[in-house]
């Protein structure tokens, strides 16, 4: 079982005992006759490895090594525990080393850079006698909680690397991993190198982020003073070859994104620097989506009308932590109503990008006259509604056709609900049809059934909102006149508390 969050007092995020941290000191501090004066710990599960980090915060004889998403203190675990200026303290100062991601989406390009200019370097310097290898295959590609794109090929040359040192005495421990598939193949190729069987095939096409750079190089900054091999600055001729940075970074969806099977170089491919210019051979479709009007019905921060304007005029509003680039076409609603549906609301996720820690807003897709959702509906058009689709999905607004046309209009009418093809693996990809308003359709967008069971079973966990999310959904049900203040926080609270 995965170990790597749980501390000396707590268990937590899945783990009951850090099992690495153990070995550790089993090793150091019960084994002297094995020879084993200095460890490195390598974490490179998809999430800080806040337990270890604590247990050898003041030890010089373990160095640990932790890549992982961040996103400034959003992503789980959440804080500032994971943060590049956390180095260790006392005799361990200099000891502790994070490299924490500023977004999703990195992959093999990112983390081999991560290796080659600061670990490697590093793990030089100190010349460990074994190394503990943190295993989580989390970021891997395919993984729906990580959000990373991490291949087997990855792994495999990052744990080749790392056989270097210590005479090659690497034990490596699972920690976590929520795609069966991307775990055995991702453990296959690591222990087809520690087997030395085979020849590692592949190859890695694509550059880092511009963000991985920039993380990169305020890593090496703030721990020189204690390993000289990080004092170099890098060329400008080496972070010169880059990608831009995914769309997931201005992207203030809801949802987290979840990975698909596409290669990263084809999903680099379709983005450019610009980002967000539209080319003539988009125009056609708005045009088309220009003259056809929709209600969109939002159930969560959406229901506060400055919240949703960001999806059209761009920008944020406090407690977000990203703005959105907002809709091409930045006309304002033309009507604004509210409506109850027969539809389970209810809270998930851990932390997003857009808000930090706490769950946000899911419907239900499937309705029970015994559950009631308020939902303030916005009359927007057609085209509209394909910029808020991609935004709250995190994908990028410049695309030759459209994710939702009219065709899935007719389609969604039909059979209820559709899960459009460019969104069809993200959180909030469930196009579901809740009827007519003067006879416009409205649409809203949530998880699709097969979400709803893993949160019924506890596969992704259900958490009631963080205080900013709460706050913009009370002022959306307050400025909306449904309900009272102390009203609206009732209503979020049964929502919250609610079993599924």
């Amino acid at each position: 079982p995965p170990g790597h969050h749980a501390e000396t007092d707590e268990a937590m995020g899945f783990c009951l005992f850090n099992n690495v941290a153990v070995a550790a000191s089993y090793l150091l501090n019960e084994r002297p006759d094995l020879g084993v004066k200095k460890i490195l710990i390598v974490d490179w599960d998809v999430h800080h490895g806040n337990g270890t980090q604590k247990m050898f915060w003041k030890d010089p004889r373990v160095l640990f090594f932790s890549v992982h998403r961040h996103e400034y203190g959003s992503f789980y675990p959440s804080g500032d525990d994971g943060d590049f200026n956390m180095v260790g303290e006392g005799p361990g100062e200099g000891f502790n080393i994070n490299v924490p991601w500023d977004q999703g989406r990195c992959g093999d390009a990112d983390y081999l850079a991560a290796w080659d200019h600061i670990l490697i370097p590093v793990a030089r310097e100190f010349n460990p006698d074994i190394i503990l290898l943190s295993a989580g295959f989390d970021a891997a590609i395919g993984d729906p909680l990580g959000g990373c794109r991490v291949t087997p090929y990855g792994y495999s040359v990052m744990l080749k690397k790392l056989m270097e040192f210590a005479h090659g005495k690497i034990v490596m421990a699972l920690e976590g991993g929520y795609n069966l598939d991307s775990i055995a193949k991702s453990s296959l190729a690591c222990v087809q190198v520690l087997l030395e069987d085979k020849v590692i095939q592949g190859s890695s096409e694509a550059y880092p982020f511009e963000s991985t750079w920039r993380v990169i190089q305020a890593v090496r900054k703030r721990l020189c003073a204690y390993w000289p091999s990080l004092a170099d600055e890098l060329s400008w001729k080496l972070i010169d070859q880059k990608t831009p940075n995914p769309i997931i970074l201005i992207s203030s969806s809801d949802s987290e994104i979840e990975d698909d099977d596409h290669g990263l170089v084809d999903q680099i491919s379709k983005l450019s620097i610009e980002n967000y210019q539209v080319d003539t051979a988009s125009t056609s479709w708005r045009a088309d989506l220009a003259k056809v009007d929709v209600w969109y019905a939002c159930f969560g921060s959406n229901m506060w009308k400055p919240r949703f304007l960001c999806y059209i005029q761009g920008g944020q509003v406090d407690g977000m932590k990203k703005a959105c680039v907002g809709s091409m076409d930045k006309s304002p609603p033309k009507e604004i109503v509210w409506e109850t549906f027969p539809h389970r609301l209810f809270f998930g996720q851990e932390s997003t990008a857009s808000w930090g820690v706490g769950g946000v807003a899911f419907t239900n897709p499937l309705a029970n006259l015994n559950d009631q959702t308020q939902m303030c509906l916005y009359r927007i058009t057609l085209e509209q509604f394909n910029d808020v689709l991609c935004q709250e999905n995190g994908l990028n607004l410049d695309s030759d056709s459209a994710s939702f046309d009219l065709a899935a209009l007719q389609s969604v009418e039909n059979k209820g609900s559709i899960l459009p093809e460019a969104v069809s693996n993200s959180w909030y990809a469930n196009v579901v049809w809740l009827g007519k308003e003067g006879g416009i359709p409205i649409l809203t967008m949530t998880c699709r059934p097969s979400a709803v069971e893993k949160f019924k079973s506890g596969e992704v966990p259900l958490r009631p909102p963080g205080k900013a999310y709460a706050n913009t959904l009370i002022r959306g049900l307050v400025e909306g006149g449904r309900f009272s203040e102390e009203e609206a926080e009732a209503y979020i609270d049964n929502a919250a508390s609610k079993p599924l």
